[in-house]
C-alpha cells in the first residue's frame, strides 16, 4: 500500500507542477477511492504534500527566471488565504455534523459538477471581459478560490487556471504558474487553522514523509517538462488529466 500512496504522490505531483493543477486534485479523490485511510488524514496528506510541491515548483520557476504578475498574483494568493481558513471551518463544521461518507460524497459531487464547468470552458474558450478594478476582483476571486480548494482538499488548480485565464487573459502556461503561488497559500492557510485548532496528533501521518519526498521529485521532473512543452501541449495535457479526476470523482460519488 505505501507503494501506491508514493505513486500517486508522484505522479499527481509530477502532472500537477506541469500544468498548475498543484497534485491535490490528483490526490484527495485517488486516496478517497481507495479508501484505506478515513477522509480528513487524507485531507491533510494531501494538504502537506501539495504545499510541498508547490513550494518546491514556484522556487524552481522564480530561478530559471519566470516573471509572475505579482499585482495581480500576490492578491489573489492574500484572498485564498482568508479564503482557505474560511472553507476548512467549514469543512471541520460538516465532519462534525456528517458522517464521513456523506462528507466525501458531497466533495466529489461538487468536484465533479466544476469539472464539467471546466471541460466547457477548455472547449469554448469565451474571451471574458476587461477587468478594470483588478484589487478588488483580485482579492474576491483568490477568496473565492481558497475556500473551495481547501474545503473539497483537492488544492482547486484547474478552477485557479480557469480564473487567471478568463479573468486576467493570462496564457495557459502563465496562469498555471500563478495557480501554484494560490494553491500555496490556500494550504498554508488549511494547515495553519488546524495547527491552531486541534493540530495532528490524533492523525495517522507515517506515509507523510514517502509521500513529500514523491511530491518532490515529481514537481523537479514536472518543471523541466513544463519548460520544454509548447502552451498547447500543456493545455492538452491538463484537459486530459482532468478526465481522470473526473472519472475518478465519479466513481467516488457512486461507491462512496
Amino acid at each position: 500500500m505505501l507503494f501506491i500512496y508514493i505513486l500517486i504522490s508522484f505522479a499527481a505531483t509530477l502532472l500537477g507542477s506541469v500544468t498548475g493543477l498543484g497534485g491535490g486534485i490528483i490526490i484527495k479523490p485517488a486516496l478517497d477511492m481507495i479508501g484505506d485511510l478515513p477522509g480528513k488524514t487524507i485531507g491533510i496528506l494531501s494538504a502537506i504534500t501539495v504545499f510541498s510541491m508547490s513550494l518546491f515548483s514556484i522556487l524552481r520557476f522564480i530561478r530559471m527566471g519566470v516573471r509572475i504578475p505579482q499585482r495581480i498574483v500576490v492578491r489573489v494568493a492574500v484572498g485564498s488565504l482568508i479564503g482557505g481558513m474560511i472553507g476548512q471551518n467549514i469543512l471541520e463544521s460538516l465532519t462534525e455534523n456528517m458522517l464521513a461518507r456523506n462528507v466525501k460524497m458531497i466533495q466529489n459531487s461538487i468536484l465533479a459538477v466544476l469539472l464539467i464547468g471546466v471541460f466547457l470552458y477548455m472547449k469554448y474558450q469565451p474571451l471574458g471581459h476587461r477587468i478594470r478594478r483588478t484589487e478588488l476582483v483580485s482579492l474576491a476571486t483568490g477568496l473565492a478560490l481558497g475556500m473551495l480548494s481547501s474545503f473539497l482538499g483537492v488544492g482547486g488548480g484547474p478552477f485557479n487556471i480557469v480564473a487567471f485565464l478568463y479573468l486576467f487573459k493570462f496564457d495557459i502556461k502563465l496562469a498555471g504558474i500563478s495557480s501554484l503561488v494560490s494553491i500555496l497559500f490556500s494550504q498554508s492557510a488549511k494547515l495553519l487553522t488546524i495547527t491552531f485548532t486541534g493540530g495532528f496528533g490524533d492523525y495517522d501521518l507515517s506515509v507523510l514523509p514517502y509521500m513529500v519526498t514523491a511530491a518532490i521529485l515529481g514537481a523537479q521532473f514536472g518543471v523541466m517538462l513544463n519548460k520544454h512543452l509548447s502552451g498547447k501541449g500543456v493545455e492538452r495535457l491538463f484537459v486530459g488529466v482532468q478526465w481522470l479526476i473526473f472519472g475518478i470523482a465519479l466513481i467516488n460519488v457512486i461507491f462512496p
